[in-house]
């Protein structure tokens, strides 16, 4: 993955290639019942819908973020990111696709009593071959207090 700054901007691109054996390892599998623990993927390209880790998959990512300070609006963020990939392999011998693209919207409350709580939306389209097509549109809120 490469990471450029300036100023307010962000951008990145990578590229990222599973081996054509197995999907990518993911711990703590065997359960998944009710009480079971689950599984993280400590991978970037492990988003909010898709997964771009199966067997095969060669998947290049791109993402570009804006900081709104430069526009006299302190505490507002976007980014938006696109991830495609090809090559997944199955076991009908087909080589499938998939894409996602991620927006995120983010703000934290400058001023007054709320001073500090963040609102985020996530807006995320992902289309592909292997699961099924989902739009997804998520709202969080999140306040962080100092222990220290």
């Amino acid at each position: 993955m490469h990471t450029y700054f300036r100023d307010v901007h962000t951008s990145n691109s990578g590229y990222q290639r599973a081996s054509d054996d197995s999907n990518f390892v993911q711990p703590n599998q065997n359960g998944l019942g009710e009480d079971d623990g689950g599984a993280a993927v400590y991978l970037y390209t492990d988003r909010l819908v898709g997964k771009f880790n199966r067997a095969g998959e060669n998947t290049k990512y791109g993402t570009h973020g804006y900081d709104f300070i430069a526009l006299g609006i302190p505490g507002l963020t976007t980014s938006i990111s696109y991830y495609g990939s090809e090559g997944i392999k199955t076991a009908s011998g087909r080589d499938e696709n998939e894409w996602a693209r991620d927006l995120f919207v983010d703000y934290v409350i400058q001023h007054g009593p709320s001073k500090g709580v963040g609102l985020g939306w996530r807006n995320i389209m992902y289309r592909g071959d292997i699961q099924r097509d989902q739009d997804d549109n998520r709202l969080i809120i999140n306040y962080a207090i100092s222990l220290l």
